[in-house]
């Protein structure tokens, strides 16, 4: 965390996303704001999102809750 920068949250919500998720994540991780925390809220997807989400998690070094 960086005091000198104010803590931003970056929400997504998705449902059923497998195939626009990882653009979406990706478009998060090439950001230069570095201050922020991520949280992918899923609202009861059956195909492969969470899972997908969840692949990401050491990318963003415990910047990243995903929530189901």
């Amino acid at each position: 965390m960086n005091k000198d920068k104010p803590l931003i949250s970056i929400v997504t919500a998705c449902l059923n996303s497998e195939d626009t998720i990882r653009k979406t994540i990706e478009s998060v991780l090439n950001q230069s704001y570095d201050n922020y925390e991520y949280i992918i809220k899923d609202g009861g997807s059956s195909d492969d999102t969470v899972e997908i989400a969840k692949g990401y998690e050491d990318a963003f070094g415990g910047k990243l809750r995903v929530i189901t």
